[in-house]
């Protein structure tokens, strides 16, 4: 051996002992820590610390294949039941002990206790936790391992392999989420957040609400920390709960509910709301074929975005989150009142479901869903997609609820009292008879369907707006059209309608039309009633009132339908026609017409503009012919002298109210000395001139008087049977007084 050999051996040697000396450092260095603890699995296999109170669930955890999940790295909070919940499960089921449990149901229990991350009981109160936690927020659902999966349904006589949608609307599935179900559990803080009480949730289940439960199970021992998370003991075994379609199918006595869910009586190339879709999605036939040994493609059950939501998604609002703060809640009726609501009231016009339009299904769904967690005592706190608030009573009409793996579940004895199906709106959105009316007044329609606010619908049928001229064609390039021109139709029709929206001050206030009386309608024109009739300013044109068929009045619970023998119509004259053409107005038009602030040529007033709303208070010729005997306005209208001119131009606007229709109703004044208003009359320092008006003479009480007030304190009378004449966008009144200014 040279000495180069023996200097390599030596270094070879003296490298060796480095190495195994670094090697114990490492060893040493990266050690399991003392005392920490093993991963779930081995902590509830440690019969000194638990006394083998876990053998059923670690068989059944053994049975399902999750040894090596809950032995190994991860993050877990893991609802394990002890054996007296098991012993009690075993007695319920009539089965002798786990070898009794199929590998599948196994699987279905163990996956559904575990939840996705690791949460000790005060974490697992909060929304999320972080670095910030957000203690004022409250969560109720975390996600679990346990997914359904592909199941078969029968569609239209033909088994189909499905997986449920994981997302609101139609051809919005995600491959990567497997719409894995939530477990809900009921801490303190969450009843505090949302001002719960323990009443709230015994009504889901048969036992005393413990302040740490999960589903029905109580939280008998919290916080047991494992390396891989945290375990949470529970008296309970938890089996996977149904989620809200899935229930709403398995029980028969909301099948009639259930085949208006899911339209079961279209087939399915027509069936808008729901959707069996494989084309889209061939790679679920790929994963799943092999796990299920299928032959068929895997179909995606969609519900339609028109829906609040979809009752087989298991992701609330935002999708996919570990924790839920909310959840949807479905109230569905039973079938012997649901079939009452049908005859009495959805199939009066259509006999049939089949015919019923796609939107009022979609309607009537939705007035049974919300996006949101109805407890009992938050009934009347948040409104569905049609701005109602719940309304059954939970000690009355309630006859079934759960809470599901998705949200809440009330079956009813009575189906919702929905806005749309109760209220003055209904007849023109049931009766096909009245469908283009029905679509004039989508824009409207949640307001005059609101319980709270009174009003009186004038019907407008196809057939009276067809006689009129005017024609609606959906799918036209011209959609509305009147004498065949597009020009204008739809803003003629609009306004048509507004004068049909009377509003009221209660819906009994037209119960009786025999009398005579002056309406506001909801464009903020006005309208008349007299003798069982009603006009428009251009009835009053036409000579033509419109009758009402008093056989046919449908009484709603905000107002009242006529069903009339005509349309109203609304003046094509401008304001300064209709006061010349008024023959109680002569002395006033006399002045009016010969005067600077009016233009013969263009018919126009200085400072009134078309579709401005106007009261115009025009003395009697009594009152003109008083004033110019007192010299309080010039006595010749055609003068040429300019401070006359001046004085009469004054005294016309002084006699015009913009912006405002004032009648004498006893409405909108609320004053009992009444109001100011403005008139047209400004000085040249720019100072508005203004009146008193005092709709409410009589103490708001009928028969209804009006008086005005001038700057001088005069006071003047309006003479009701003279007053009240409609004209566009204005009523004219007449008074007992000429109105001076100071």
């Amino acid at each position: 051996m040279n000495n180069f050999t023996k200097l390599l051996l030596a270094c070879f040697c003296l490298s060796g002992v480095f190495l195994v000396g670094c090697q114990e450092e490492f060893d040493e260095y990266y050690a399991r820590p003392e005392g920490l603890e093993g991963p779930i699995y081995q902590v509830l296999s440690d019969s000194v610390r638990f006394r083998g109170n876990f053998d059923h669930y670690l068989a059944l955890v053994e049975k399902a294949g999750y040894k090596q999940t809950l032995s190994s790295a991860g993050y877990w909070t893991a609802f394990a039941p002890n054996d007296e919940a098991f012993e009690l499960y075993f007695q319920q089921n009539n089965i002798n002990g786990v070898e009794d449990i199929s590998d599948e149901k196994a699987r279905d229990i163990v996956s559904y206790s575990l939840v996705y991350n690791a949460y000790n009981l005060s974490d697992l109160s909060y929304y999320q936790t972080g670095p910030q936690r957000d203690t004022l927020s409250a969560s109720f659902r975390r996600k679990t391992a346990y997914y359904k999966g592909v199941f078969q349904e029968m569609v239209e006589g033909e088994a189909f392999d499905v997986v449920a949608a994981n997302r609101n609307g139609i051809g919005t599935y995600n491959l990567d989420d497997n719409n894995n179900k939530y477990l809900p559990y009921f801490l303190q803080h969450y009843l505090d957040r949302l001002d719960l009480t323990a009443d709230d949730i015994e009504g889901f289940y048969d036992r005393p609400f413990s302040g740490a439960q999960v589903a029905g199970a109580n939280i008998v021992q919290s916080n047991v920390i494992a390396e891989n998370g945290y375990v949470h003991v529970v008296d309970r075994v938890i089996e996977p709960m149904q989620n809200i379609a899935d229930y709403l199918s398995d029980n028969p006595k909301y099948s009639l509910f259930k085949s208006i869910v899911e339209m079961e009586f279209r087939n399915r190339q027509n069936n808008t709301a729901v959707s069996y879709d494989a084309n889209s999605y061939p790679e679920l036939t790929e994963r799943f074929a092999p796990v299920y040994d299928l032959s068929g493609p895997v179909y995606v059950k969609a519900y339609t975005g028109s829906y609040a939501f979809a009752p087989n998604n298991e992701n609330f609002l935002s999708g996919g989150n570990d924790a839920q703060s909310d959840s949807w809640t479905l109230f569905a009726p039973e079938n012997e009142p649901l079939q009452q609501f049908l005859d009495e009231v959805l199939l009066e016009y259509y006999g049939e479901l089949a015919n019923v339009p796609d939107p009022i299904l979609f309607d009537f769904v939705n007035m049974h869903m919300w996006q949101s967690t109805m407890w009992p005592s938050r009934f009347e706190l948040y409104t569905n997609l049609l701005n109602e608030e719940v309304r059954f009573d939970p000690n009355a009409d309630i006859t079934d609820q759960k809470v599901l793996s998705n949200g809440l579940f009330y079956g009813t004895s009575k189906v919702q009292e929905g806005n749309f199906f109760f209220t003055v709106y209904s007849r023109p959105y049931l009766d096909p008879q009245y469908s283009i009316m029905r679509t004039l007044l989508d824009s409207y329609r949640f307001t005059i369907s609101d319980p709270g606010q009174s009003f009186a619908l004038l019907m407008m049928s196809n057939q009276q707006l067809n006689d009129a001229g005017f024609e609606y064609d959906p799918g036209a390039r011209n959609q509305w059209t009147y004498n065949g021109e597009a020009n204008q139709a739809y803003e003629r029709l609009i306004r048509m309608v507004e004068l049909s929206i009377i509003k009221l001050s209660n819906p009994e206030e037209l119960n009786d039309i025999s009398g005579s009386g002056i309406l506001e309608t909801y464009g903020g024109e006005y309208i008349r009633y007299e003798n069982g009739e009603f006009v428009a300013s251009g009835n009053v044109d036409s000579g033509e009132p419109v009758g009402v068929n008093q056989d046919e009045t449908y009484t709603a619970n905000n107002g009242v339908d006529f069903y009339t023998d005509g349309l109203l119509t609304y003046t094509e004259k401008v304001l300064s026609e209709k006061i010349l053409e008024t023959p109680q107005f002569s002395k006033f038009a006399e002045y009016l017409s010969n005067s600077s602030i009016y233009d013969p040529n263009t018919l126009q007033i200085e400072g009134v503009s078309p579709g401005q709303f106007f009261t115009v208070l025009i003395p009697s010729n009594d009152a003109m012919d008083a004033a110019i005997a007192d010299g309080k306005i010039p006595a010749d209208p055609y003068t040429s002298d300019s401070e006359e001119m001046y004085s009469i131009a004054t005294f016309l606007k002084y006699h015009f109210v913009p912006r405002e229709i004032i009648v004498p109703d006893g409405k909108k004044i609320v004053s009992e000395d009444g109001e100011d208003y403005s008139t047209l009359f400004a000085t040249v320092e720019g100072e508005i001139k203004k009146v008193i008006i005092d709709n409410s003479a009589n103490g708001f009480q009928p028969p209804y008087t009006m008086t005005v007030t001038d700057e001088k304190g005069n006071v003047a009378n309006v003479n009701i049977p003279n007053s009240n004449i409609l004209g566009s966008y204005a009523v004219l009144h007449e008074i007992d007084r000429v109105l001076e200014t100071n």
